[in-house]
């Protein structure tokens, strides 16, 4: 696969992320090392690095009064940058990004917080990847996400081997069809046919 094919690839692999984390303001946000995780794994399959590049950055400071003090600053970061994709191959996609951070008395902590905000908001839109408050099985019942077929057979071939009933499998899995599955749901309802299924084993071997 050339450079982009590889991008591709990781986004695909990426998939949903749940909101779980909530701010001081009270919005809800991605768990940052989840984020990076969950990319990097697939990077390293596929042996994508990204770096980060700072070009022009500066550190000010701003008005920042308390009740205590009137004439308190904080420090606020802001840096132009290049976060850069290459791989073993030598090529290469840049993509220009802005970050900017604040904090109250430590400059560097500043920097460290506008490159942490900025990597995280770099990566969701790069790979365009969806968040949401709710839970995976929820978002995908609600946007309509499906099983494929590969995964509609590999159901089907259970329920064959442990004998069980699809009308009843069906209403437990609150669906008409099993192409109406959804992904986080089709985890839960394999691992649980697979549980019967070694179950089953057990007791015929005993």
């Amino acid at each position: 696969m050339n450079l982009i094919e590889k991008l591709i690839d990781i986004r695909k692999a990426t998939g949903y992320i749940q909101k779980t984390e909530k701010g001081n303001q009270g919005a809800m946000y991605v768990d940052p090392a989840v984020l990076v995780q969950k990319i990097r794994s697939k990077m390293d399959e596929v042996g994508v690095l990204l770096i980060p590049h700072l070009k022009e950055s500066t550190i000010e400071t701003i008005p920042f009064p308390t009740k205590s003090n009137p004439n308190a600053v904080s420090f606020l970061f802001k840096a132009n940058m290049t976060y850069t994709f290459t791989d073993g191959e030598g090529e290469k996609v840049d993509v220009d990004w802005f970050c900017t951070g604040k904090h109250l008395q430590d400059p560097a902590m500043a920097g460290g917080a506008a490159l942490t905000y900025y990597e995280r908001y770099f990566l969701l839109k790069f790979f365009q990847i969806p968040t949401s408050k709710d839970d995976p099985e929820h978002f995908q019942a609600k946007t309509g996400e499906t099983i494929s077929t590969d995964q509609v057979g590999e159901l089907v071939t259970l329920i064959k081997k442990t004998g069980t009933d699809t009308p009843a499998f069906l209403k437990y899995a609150k669906v008409a069809t099993l192409e109406d599955i959804n992904p986080a749901s089709f985890k839960k309802l394999k691992s649980m046919l697979m549980a019967k299924e070694k179950k089953e084993v057990s007791n015929a071997n005993n």
